[in-house]
């Protein structure tokens, strides 16, 4: 029997209008399995939002100089220093291609810092659903802690992204017992390693959690022992020789870099610029309040009624995610392995900055901040309402967006525009001095190689200083050879906002003085011009 064929509308407005709808599907109608693509493209913009509003500082003022260094000169010098070499060598041919530009260098870190995301989501996907992907994505994507750290000329956007690239490829290796898989896994984490030493701690995140899904490993002592001895028999868990050899193998392909590393540690365990009194029991706390709004909790905003009262609902925030996902019996498990991966790091190294020396910073700990802001994401997606799903959702959001505007408060450095206006001034003969280090690497990208020198007795070589220490006399002046400079032409001082010894009136009191740039918020710069 045929059926009638549906009428066609002779109403060419109608007409137009069902073309322009089907259309509008065809471009915005994503595919569930394509999801990642909303997560992806909001991190992208916010992430290049705003992305040279800061100027190169203290810190991307060494990466800039390091690079300019051949590849032999940039590992001696690196080891001089307190991290290991790879994002340095990663960062050479970058420039060498696209440039030294801000933008430029800055787009490295987003680069790999848009990588994570979609991993996160590929990670997430496989062990929950793609509604759990969606919004654990989401989060690390809109996170002002990951955004700011993306648009940063260092290495904590490239290790988060090889420590997350390595974590994909052990999810697949367990789920598909995919031994093979394994030989990427080894490749990711000895990268991660040898970018950012503090990635020895998701290396040992994954041994508990490979041992964590052996059967029998962490059962009830009566129980476990018949299990564990079927694991060994089958070689399942931690007990395949794959991973023992993949597992070690990043501390394996270490072990060249270990001496160095060593003496780096040894000169950071008898002097480091973390101070003691930052390491507390707020630390941890403020971490997390970084990764989600950008701001410590122990501010003096904090100190009032409203202050305590966000900092208590925060918590029970993340103690309510927690319980979400940890109640939940069909993920329990793997919920577990996030909260091991997010704090285990973080609880390591708080301890030893207790003990020992300490070296506790909050963006050392980016793997950590993926994982607490995904298993955020994973406690939304199991909100089982969905109007209250995306309430919450949605209220996550924008506490993520209101850091992201604090981001934009903190990150203002602002060299570029001394140095122009120092520039401006300058007359032939003129010399431009810094009167401390926070401001001459910085200083010496915008000013020019040799263009500004560094008031300074000798240098060791160690730290920041193993960029010039073999070139002590082209960029060093001491105290007494700036007076005498001083008395033969015009000098301009470039320095921190305050009141600083380089701009006291005795440093140069036979010259008259006058304020040229200065940048009055917290580590704010300042030049002076002393004829």
């Amino acid at each position: 029997m045929n059926t009638p064929n549906k009428p066609v509308s002779k109403n060419p407005k109608k007409q137009t209008s069902q073309r322009e709808e089907s259309l509008f599907r065809k471009i915005f109608a994503i595919p569930t399995e394509k999801l990642w693509v909303y997560p992806l493209f909001f991190g992208f913009l916010i992430r290049t939002s705003g992305m040279t509003a800061s100027n190169i500082w203290h810190d991307e003022g060494y990466t800039m100089w390091l690079i300019k260094y051949n590849v032999i000169e940039i590992i001696q010098r690196t080891a001089r220093d307190v991290h290991p070499p790879l994002y340095y060598l990663i960062a050479k041919p970058w420039t060498m291609i696209f440039g030294s530009s801000e933008s430029s260098i800055r787009f490295l870190s987003i680069f790999f810092s848009l990588g994570i995301i979609y991993l996160v989501y590929k990670i997430v996907e496989r062990l929950f659903n793609e509604r759990a992907a969606f919004w654990a994505s989401m989060l690390v994507a809109l996170s002002p802690f990951m955004v700011r750290f993306a648009q940063e000329a260092r290495m904590y956007g490239v290790v988060a992204f090889f420590t997350t690239l390595g974590t994909y490829f052990l999810v697949k290796h367990i789920q598909d017992k995919n031994n093979k898989i394994l030989i990427p896994y080894i490749f990711a984490m000895t990268a991660a390693v040898y970018t950012q030493y503090y990635a020895f701690f998701v290396v040992m995140a994954h041994w508990i959690i490979v041992a964590a899904v052996t059967p029998g490993f962490f059962a009830h002592p009566i129980m476990s022992f018949p299990r564990i001895r079927e694991s060994i028999k089958k070689r399942v868990g931690i007990f395949n020789v794959d991973w023992i050899l993949a597992g070690a193998a990043p501390v394996l392909l270490f072990l060249p870099w270990a001496p160095i590393a060593y003496k780096q540690v040894t000169r950071v365990s008898t002097s480091y610029w973390i101070k003691p009194e930052w390491i507390n029991i707020r630390t941890i706390p403020n971490s997390i309040s970084q990764f989600l709004i950008y701001t410590h909790l122990d501010g003096d905003a904090y100190k009032t009624l409203a202050g305590i009262v966000f900092y208590w609902v925060a918590a029970l925030c993340l103690v309510g995610a927690s319980l979400i996902v940890l109640t939940n019996k069909k993920y329990r498990k793997k919920g577990l392995m996030f909260i091991l991966y997010g704090f285990l790091p973080m609880i390591l190294v708080f301890i030893l900055s207790k003990v020992k020396t300490p070296v506790y910073q909050d963006r050392y700990f980016p793997f950590s901040a993926i994982a607490i802001l995904a298993l955020w994401g994973i406690a939304i997606s199991l909100i089982q309402s969905k109007a209250i799903r995306v309430t919450v959702g949605a209220c996550v959001i924008v506490l993520l967006l209101f850091g992201k505007s604090e981001v934009e408060i903190q990150s203002h450095h602002q060299m570029k525009k001394l140095a122009d206006a120092v520039q401006k001034e300058m007359k032939p003969g003129d010399l431009v001095l810094s009167g401390e280090l926070y401001t001459f690497l910085d200083g010496t990208y915008y000013f020019g190689d040799k263009k500004i020198k560094l008031i300074s007795e000798p240098v060791d070589g160690y730290g920041e200083t193993s960029l010039f220490y073999d070139q002590q006399g082209q960029y060093l002046v001491s105290e007494n050879e700036t007076i005498m400079l001083g008395q033969k032409g015009r000098v301009f001082i470039v320095g921190k906002t305050g009141d600083k010894k380089y701009f006291s009136s005795c440093f140069l009191n036979s010259l008259k003085s006058r304020v040229i740039f200065e940048d009055n918020e917290e580590n704010g710069v300042k030049a002076v011009l002393y004829e």
